[in-house]
């Protein structure tokens, strides 16, 4: 099956000016979020891209959660950090899902959808998370496939300059006086904010460096309006069943 490149995605959607739709943990609406079942509901609905949530296990591997801490999404208690794979495979996710590792998605999503991997590394971080997920998307031949994102700027930098062949994002919650500057010490191929602290000037700024906006979490029309207002290139969303009609 033949990789999709975000690239390429991302050209669509600036030439057509309909912007790519994400699945924010996949379909969380519907199922448990960051699990196989929830990516498996994205890609069969159509979604363009599908994100996940990456950490570093006790013995390092990489797997796919959101949270720091277990117990909002699992029956686990505790730090993620501190329980091995096979402990954290033991764990029910919702509905008896289990966590699964980046590899696994990687293969469920290769050659359906565009994917985008947060490096988790704020509040803790992990260290040579960046190198590790370099690593597994080469493997997995899915280099050309993903985006890398984190709100840490430095980890952004890092794991551009481990494998430059990887679209890079910042995400923000607030609005910049300097995304370019941002962006450029970055190394940055994309801006990700929160919707509510983007705006048009913004996305202009953006485009002009040449780099292109996703943004997040869109679940209601209000969010909606105001992204296309922004003439964002992706919006991601928990619902992408509601949004994919809307979007297209």
């Amino acid at each position: 099956m033949s990789s999709v490149s975000v690239r390429e995605l991302y050209q669509r959607a600036r030439r057509t000016s309909v912007p790519l739709l994400g699945g924010h943990r996949g379909n969380p609406a519907q199922y448990p979020e960051n699990t196989l079942a929830s990516f498996r509901s994205a890609l069969d609905l159509g979604v363009d891209v599908v994100e996940c949530d990456v950490h570093l296990s006790a013995d390092r591997e990489l797997v796919v959660i959101h949270d720091h801490t277990l117990e909002r999404t699992t029956n686990g208690t505790g730090l993620v950090a501190e329980r091995t794979l096979a402990e954290l495979r033991q764990l029910d996710a919702g509905g008896g899902e289990r966590i699964p590792t980046l590899a696994e998605v990687c293969e469920l999503v290769r050659g359906r959808a565009g994917l985008a991997v947060e490096l988790k590394q704020l509040p803790i971080a992990y260290p040579d998370l960046e190198e590790r997920v370099a690593e597994c998307l080469r493997e997995q031949d899915m280099v050309d496939s993903t985006t890398v994102i984190c709100f840490r700027h430095a980890s952004v930098r890092r794991i551009k300059e481990l494998e430059q062949g990887l679209v890079v994002g910042l995400l923000d919650c607030a609005r910049p006086i300097d995304v370019g500057g941002l962006m450029r010490s970055a190394l940055a191929d994309a801006w990700c904010p929160h919707w509510g602290a983007a705006d048009a000037e913004l996305a202009e700024e953006v485009h002009r460096a040449g780099g292109v906006v996703g943004v997040w979490t869109i679940d209601d029309e209000t969010a909606l309006a105001w992204a296309r207002v922004c003439r964002a290139d992706a919006i991601f969303t928990n619902r992408p069943a509601e949004l994919l009609p809307r979007v297209r």
